[in-house]
């Protein structure tokens, strides 16, 4: 009986604590007016993804834990324009 009544209580407790933080945060009308102004669609995404070229693309691997990622920018960098030129 002790338990049933502890389980009704913090059940009760959680739903009073969620209703009153819902109450207690507010939208900001700038952050809710940018909101509305976002126009990304499912099919605007889809749009950008077919006029996009998948065929042609290059693997570029990132650098390892033990790598100096300014060192391997570098080297692609020069790798890049050797094979330019």
């Amino acid at each position: 009986m002790m338990s049933t009544n502890y389980m009704a209580r913090g059940n009760l407790e959680l739903v009073t604590s969620f209703d009153h933080g819902s109450e207690s945060s507010k939208v900001d009308p700038a952050l809710k007016e940018k909101l509305k102004q976002n126009t990304v669609t499912l099919e605007s995404e889809y749009e950008k993804l077919e006029k996009s070229d998948l065929d042609n693309w290059e693997n570029i691997r990132g650098p390892r834990l033990w790598e100096d990622s300014r060192t391997v920018q570098q080297q692609r960098r020069e790798a890049l324009r050797l094979k330019t030129e």
